[in-house]
């Protein structure tokens, strides 16, 4: 069946705002260093570490979000040119069949040539004979005929496959076109988030010490949240090798993170549970957002140790691998390495690998 080229495109888009909102997040942490230099009043530095916090976790996020739209941008070039090169294996069989049928023709029509003219003689005129030659001259027309059929058959075949081919490069040109934007939007936030990190790492003494019991209270409270999950009967329990997954995934912590490579020995966060559960002996989907889509979801209070937890619309943004007792093992761009922790930010949904 033929795909329709909007059927091949690609279907992520460049998140409007995303730099905007990076440099906006910047530009606040101008006036935490100013608030922190003036000695702030010790509420005044508690909320400046909330919201400091804040600006972290969504960082994460929308960086994150933007390498998970890449990597599907690049599974939809990769598909798109596996069509390209599965359609060029078509037409270049179609092309042989021609050659070969055109062949035949050739030896048919010589056959039948030299059968008549051997047969050109005063004995080919007598009445006895009259009746084989009209036979002749019959299967003669019969089988050009067919040949012509078959060859009308195959010109048309070879101009499907083409025209298929051509639909399936322009696509792959798109998907590649659209990966190169994500890519440079890809690396505006990494330019950001440098920048960022930069400021991060003037902030020191009291203010520093401020963000380190923000971040401590909000792990204390992910983990007494999520350590006594309820019972959720519409799904099955997790796949039998959860903890097999999550023992590789314990191997790699401390991994560095990576977009490239992110299935080992660096890993992104779809990477990261991807190759946990592959390691496990089950397939999931490469990317966060078809790893939401293709699995059952349960609840976040109901999450079971294997469980998937997500963030962004539809699980498009981030993923993490649960471990139990309010743990998760997720990739982390802002900490530049495979770490287990407390469940973080505002997770949107969870999904189980049955």
């Amino acid at each position: 069946m033929t795909r329709s080229r909007s059927s091949l495109a690609p279907s992520v888009r460049r998140r409007p705002g995303s730099v905007a909102a990076i440099a906006a997040i910047t530009a606040t942490w101008l006036l935490v260093l100013s608030a922190a230099a003036a000695a702030a009043p010790v509420d005044d530095q508690r909320q400046q570490a909330t919201e400091l916090q804040d600006q972290i976790e969504a960082s994460d996020i929308t960086i994150s979000g933007v390498a998970e739209q890449l990597h599907a941008a690049e599974a939809e070039r990769d598909d798109a040119q596996r069509i390209v090169d599965d359609a060029d294996a078509r037409i270049q069989q179609a092309r042989t069949d021609v050659r070969n049928i055109r062949r035949l023709v050739r030896k048919n029509a010589v056959s039948l040539y030299h059968h008549a003219s051997n047969d050109n003689s005063l004995g080919a005129l007598e009445v006895g004979d009259a009746d084989d030659l009209n036979r002749r001259n019959q299967y003669a027309d019969t089988q050009a005929q067919h040949d012509n059929r078959l060859l009308d058959q195959l010109a048309a075949a070879t101009d499907d496959l083409a025209l298929r081919r051509d639909e399936a490069e322009q696509a792959r040109a798109e998907a590649a076109a659209r990966s190169a934007a994500i890519a440079a939007v890809k690396a505006e936030l990494d330019a950001a988030r440098a920048h960022q990190q930069a400021l991060l790492d003037q902030v020191n003494g009291e203010l520093a010490a401020t963000v380190a019991a923000e971040r401590a209270r909000r792990e204390q409270a992910a983990r007494a949240q999520f350590s006594s999950p309820v019972s959720y009967p519409d799904v099955g329990p997790p796949n039998g090798s959860a903890s097999q997954a999550i023992a590789w995934a314990r191997g790699v912590i401390g991994s560095g993170y990576s977009l490239n490579p992110r299935m080992g020995p660096t890993y992104d966060c779809s990477g990261l549970t991807h190759m946990a559960w592959r390691a496990a002996g089950v397939i999931i989907p490469s990317t966060s957002g078809s790893q939401y889509a293709a699995l059952p979801h349960v609840p976040l209070n109901a999450v079971q140790p294997g469980d998937l937890i997500f963030w962004g619309p539809n699980g498009s943004d981030h993923v993490a691998l649960y471990t139990g007792g309010g743990m998760i093992i997720d990739a982390s761009s802002s900490q530049g390495k495979v770490v287990e922790r407390p469940i973080w930010g505002n997770p949107s949904g969870a999904a189980r690998v049955v």
